[in-house]
């Protein structure tokens, strides 16, 4: 089922008009037309969330039930700016983004930094080089085993961000959460356990990035 298809039933099963459920999203009208039309080719996570929100679900709940999409993990510009969506939508900019090797969705792995290889990516979107996920512990996030996530080098990041996270030599990609003296990196797949390292642990752990996008089946 697509997204589109999804918002659909909710708003007929409840007899909602698209105005209605906008303002319970917090996004413009247009804004949901354009979804339940497909032409938001690459919808935010945040967006994804409130839309999920909205309906009474959780995130993963919802993108358990429609097929596979593009995701961008941030918002680089305002929500409802619809600049440029006029009829036929233009194929967007890109750039080269160097791939610097694996990140584990998992147990940490070695850290390849493999040169020479690269992606495109949305000139709209800043990101310093990208990585190729291996495993299934960020899967609530809709990143999977081989999907190409792109980074922004940043040395920190917010709480509730996903971060690529050195642990010694090893990295990996988790929800990250700084609690004074202690980190927590939370993965998005219940079976996996959280990440802990406080006082002299925290010495091992050093953010590489903030994630920002990524691409599916490359």
């Amino acid at each position: 089922m697509k997204l589109s298809e999804l918002i659909k039933m909710y708003r007929a099963e409840r007899h909602l008009s698209a105005r209605a459920f906008a303002k319970q999203t917090g996004f413009s009208n247009a804004y949901i037309s354009l979804l339940e039309n497909d032409k938001v080719p690459s919808p935010s996570l945040e967006a994804l969330n409130s839309i999920a929100l909205a309906m009474g679900m959780s995130l993963d709940s919802m993108l358990r039930q429609v097929d596979d999409m593009n995701v961008r993990l941030s918002e680089e510009k305002s929500r409802n700016d619809l600049s440029g969506i006029k009829g036929i939508l233009p194929i967007p900019e890109s750039r080269q983004v160097p791939m610097l090797g694996a990140i584990a969705c998992g147990e940490p792995i070695y850290m390849d930094e493999e040169r020479g290889e690269y992606y495109p990516l949305d000139t709209k979107i800043h990101a310093d080089f990208c990585l190729r996920a291996e495993g299934d512990s960020m899967t609530g996030a809709r990143i999977c085993d081989g999907d190409i996530v792109f980074i922004q080098a940043v040395p920190e990041v917010e709480n509730g961000s996903i971060a690529a996270v050195a642990i010694d030599d090893e990295a990996t990609l988790k929800y990250f959460f700084q609690y004074g003296d202690t980190v927590v990196l939370r993965p998005a797949n219940p079976k996996y356990q959280e990440m802990t390292y406080s006082q002299d642990d925290l010495n091992r752990v050093r953010v590489l990035g903030r994630a920002v996008a990524f691409q599916s089946g490359l």
